[in-house]
């Protein structure tokens, strides 16, 4: 039973109009008409899924009430149904879409059948491929909800960025996003890949801080049964998963200089080889990367290779930081503090004029990220307040003020300690990247980000 199919077989000859209704009744939810000019009426307040109309009839023809009904966007699949018409007629109907298929008549009622089947189907994939638009979209509607945390009254400093996230999305090249830590740098990336011609395929990120580089290249291009250990079975990479989507290397300044060179390979011959195999698999994606390092150093110090580096360097964007953006975040605050308070459910609060002159001046090395984070930290902690007043945030200028006379005493502590063999040192380092890691909740991505330490002296004590 096709209960979201909606069929209307228009014929003037009632014998036909009978068996039809009879042997597709409970098969299909069909309408039959012998007016064609009642027909009209009905398509006029009405949609149908597939129109079969009889071309040669009194009043209007099949090709008259398909060109009406198509004006109304009244149907999505047309039968014409016909024992004589003319050629360039016929033509003329397909051209302009009126009919997807013509029937000659006499037919047979199993056959109409398998028609009709097609139709369906045709039908179903359309509305398929509709879902997926509409889903598209709403992704995309959350994706600029998510990007506007990133960009509120930014009208002058982000313009040049919006209109080339507009410029890029159009055209398939490889993208370098360059930006500090919590600028928005993904963000971008899964704009430009919505707006782009790959929206249909898939995002596929990853990130060469947080997987060891020992894993990280059996991530990105995949391995085969036994290419070692603990490769129990073949398993495929990011580079093709990405297969006719977009691939967002982020961090890649991070990356292995081994990797960045099977990398190059990759764009250069759209084909990829999993570890342990030599099988070549062809691969179609585009590749956004992020970088909050400087990759021009890095080539001079021949940590970065200079030929990867053209080959993403397609198209450059760059996100300011937000220090350089001080007129956006009073916005910035008040949106925070607004969603704060909705997720939290907290009632609302205003902040102090006081405060935003105090947090205009505060560098905000995190960016927006550390701003929302802060926001919402004291949303919680001061939940009972009708104000936020400037000594609500002290704890981020408490947290920039450590000088040299307490790095010394601290260190004393320490040195005394070890001295009387108390602990190690290596236990007081360990201690330390430890205590970061747990600030960070566990992120290594976050924890480099933070301090700049090696991801694997992390990983030693994850």
């Amino acid at each position: 039973m096709n209960d979201l199919v909606k069929i209307l077989y228009v014929d003037d000859e009632e014998v036909i109009l009978s068996n039809v209704k009879e042997f597709f009744d409970g098969i299909y939810d069909i309408i039959t008409m012998q007016s064609s000019v009642d027909a009209l009426k009905i398509l006029e307040t009405e949609k149908f899924d597939i129109i079969m109309s009889d071309f040669k009839m009194p009043e209007i023809t099949g090709f008259d009430l398909l060109t009406k009904a198509k004006e109304l966007k009244a149907y999505t699949y047309g039968i014409l149904l016909t024992a004589y018409a003319d050629k360039s007629l016929l033509e003329q109907m397909i051209n302009n879409n009126l009919v997807n298929k013509i029937v000659e008549k006499p037919y047979k009622l199993k056959d109409l059948k398998i028609y009709l089947d097609e139709a369906v189907k045709y039908i179903n994939t359309k509305k398929e491929e509709s879902e997926k638009i509409s889903s598209i979209k709403h992704s995309f509607e959350i994706l600029k909800s998510e990007l506007s945390e990133e960009i509120i009254g930014a009208e002058t400093t982000l313009k040049d960025v919006y209109k080339k996230i507009a410029t890029v999305s159009k055209h398939d090249v490889n993208v370098l996003i360059s930006g500090e830590t919590g600028t928005g740098k993904e963000l971008v990336a899964k704009t430009i890949h919505y707006l782009s011609s790959r929206r249909d395929g898939p995002f596929i990120k990853i990130n060469s801080t947080a997987i060891p580089e020992t894993l990280f290249e059996s991530e990105l291009f995949g391995y085969k049964k036994g290419a070692f250990s603990n490769a129990t079975q073949d398993k495929a990479g990011k580079v093709e998963l990405a297969h006719k989507g977009t691939l967002f290397l982020d961090e890649i300044g991070d990356m292995d200089l081994s990797v960045q060179a099977k990398l190059l390979r990759v764009l250069q011959e759209k084909e990829v080889e999993r570890l342990g195999s030599n099988k070549v698999v062809k691969v179609d994606f585009r590749l956004i990367v992020a970088a909050n390092k400087n990759l021009h150093e890095r080539i001079e110090n021949k940590l970065f290779r200079e030929d990867l580096f053209y080959r993403m360097n397609e198209f450059p964007i760059s996100l300011p930081p937000l220090r350089e953006r001080v007129d956006d975040i009073e916005a910035l605050i008040k949106y925070f503090l607004i969603k704060s308070c909705v997720e939290l459910n907290i009632k609302p609060m205003e902040i102090a004029k006081e405060t935003f002159d105090k947090l205009r001046a505060y560098n905000w090395p995190g960016n927006v990220r550390e701003l929302k984070n802060a926001v919402k930290r004291v949303a919680i902690a001061f939940s009972e307040e009708r104000i936020i007043n400037p000594d609500c945030f002290d704890f981020l200028f408490i947290r920039n003020s450590f000088n040299v006379t307490s790095i010394d005493g601290a260190v004393k502590i320490l040195k005394d300690a070890v001295l009387n063999r108390e602990l190690e040192l290596t236990d007081v380092e360990d201690k330390i990247v430890e205590m970061i890691l747990k600030d960070c909740n566990n992120s290594v991505s976050d924890a480099v980000d933070k301090t700049g330490i090696s991801k694997n002296r992390f990983y030693k004590v994850k």
